[in-house]
């Protein structure tokens, strides 16, 4: 405030210098208002007739924050309710002011003026910073429609002292702008009619609903959203703009990095997500085995983490099918059978010996053959008496030194059909072959 001066609560006394501003003001949206709520006490002001400086609150001198907290006076509980979270927002933090914004604090509308917007033709000889603030709103069929006399219910216009979205958002986001010129839903001004406040709260932060419960008002209970809800990732605490990009580089890549190991060609569609750089942000792990040099061509850009998880999915680790099992089989059919002589592990899981994401053993396995086999299997260590479980003498591999690098070398040397077969086991020289 004004030290030593007194509010005066007489507005004329304004006009006799400012008398632009009083009468622009008086059919403002605050011209139930004083000068003085606005500005401070004027006794000092009004005794010097305005000669010494700081007699009268300016906006034009005050800090960011001192701006502000003149607005809060009166709007507190307004579009900045509840609890003013302005204060708090992104845009305080970053020493935005309200003026900043809504810049026409005296702006004029004459008494009776309808709340709608000019017509098309009509803007075409207003002043060139009055045709950018109003381009977004008129498309070339509106004109076209009006010189036909055939022009729709003009648009309404806002009333909250020039904070007109997108284009004051445009004075600091001017980057956003191409978002305009993207057909896609998500365009602005596109087809859904989509604003900036459509999912920001110019006023406060962006909370957790316009990350998540936002995008579910319009994409919930349709294909692929309908199981989100019970997904792994939404129950982790993943939100759709961790994946989702809702500002995207609309620009087309010019370069792609392209080497004999990976491909990077980011999808080009607005909304996409670029697999499968977006999943590694969380799943690092996977990322690592991808790598190994046993591994799905994921960095070739032959496989992608979409084809065989779904995120927004409820199977066991977002799978698109109720089972592991039944995601391999899509590519692997010739491993589903049914086959005369099954493989147990083979029908209960394929991750009993296989990692999907990458190995350091071939195929994919988890260990080398015979490392993998002998957790489950035994191997020809039996009694030369008793036999095998056939009932057939063999020798005794532990007691033959001669023979265990070729028993214990890999198994698939002679198991070769390990996923399963339609043919009997054949019995040479007391090996079990199938």
């Amino acid at each position: 405030m004004i030290p030593n001066a007194e509010y005066v609560n007489n507005d004329e006394l304004c006009s006799v210098c400012h008398d632009t501003y009083v009468h622009a003001f008086e059919n403002n949206v605050h011209r139930k208002e004083s000068c003085e709520v606005c500005h401070g006490p004027a006794s000092r002001h009004l005794d010097t007739r305005g000669k010494d400086p700081g007699t009268i609150l300016s906006f034009q001198k005050m800090s960011p924050a001192q701006r502000s907290e003149i607005c809060a006076k009166c709007h507190e509980q307004d579009a900045c309710a509840p609890g003013n979270e302005w204060r708090r927002s992104v845009h305080a933090h970053r020493g935005v002011a309200c003026t900043d914004c809504h810049i026409k604090n005296h702006y004029n509308v004459p008494s009776g003026t309808p709340k709608l917007t000019p017509s098309p033709i009509a803007v075409e000889s207003f002043p060139e910073d009055w045709k950018i603030q109003l381009a977004s709103t008129f498309s070339v069929e509106d004109k076209q429609r009006e010189q036909k006399n055939d022009l729709p219910p003009l648009r309404g216009t806002s009333n909250n002292l020039g904070a007109i979205a997108p284009n004051v958002c445009y004075q600091c986001h001017g980057e956003k702008f191409e978002l305009e010129e993207v057909a896609h839903p998500h365009q602005i001004h596109g087809p859904n009619s989509l604003n900036c406040t459509s999912c920001h709260n110019a006023h406060g932060n962006v909370l957790p609903s316009s990350r998540k419960e936002l995008c579910l008002q319009c994409h919930e209970g349709t294909s692929p959203n309908a199981a989100w809800h019970s997904s792994t990732h939404d129950i982790a605490g993943v939100a759709c703009t961790d994946c989702h990009n809702p500002h995207p580089n609309t620009s087309v890549q010019r370069v792609v990095n392209i080497s004999h190991t990976s491909v990077d060609r980011p999808n080009r569609l607005p909304m996409s997500v670029n697999e499968p750089k977006a999943c590694y942000k969380c799943h690092q792990k996977i990322m690592g085995l991808t790598g190994l040099p046993s591994h799905h061509p994921i960095k070739e850009g032959k496989v992608t983490c979409s084809d065989c998880h779904d995120a927004h999915g409820q199977a066991e680790g977002n799978l698109k099918e109720p089972t592991l099992n039944m995601v391999c089989y899509k590519c692997h059919a010739d491993k589903q059978g049914p086959f005369v002589y099954e493989h147990a592990p083979v029908t209960e899981d394929c991750s009993i010996c296989h990692e999907p994401h990458g190995t350091v053993a071939n195929n994919l396995l988890r260990q080398p053959p015979a490392f993998l086999c002998l957790r489950c299997h035994t191997g020809h260590r039996v009694n030369p008496v008793t036999g095998d479980h056939f009932g057939i003498p063999v020798a005794d591999i532990d007691g033959n030194a001669a023979l265990r690098p070729a028993y214990y070398s890999d198994c698939t040397q002679c198991h070769d059909q390990i996923h399963g077969s339609d043919h009997p086991s054949q019995r040479r020289a007391g090996a079990l072959l199938r």
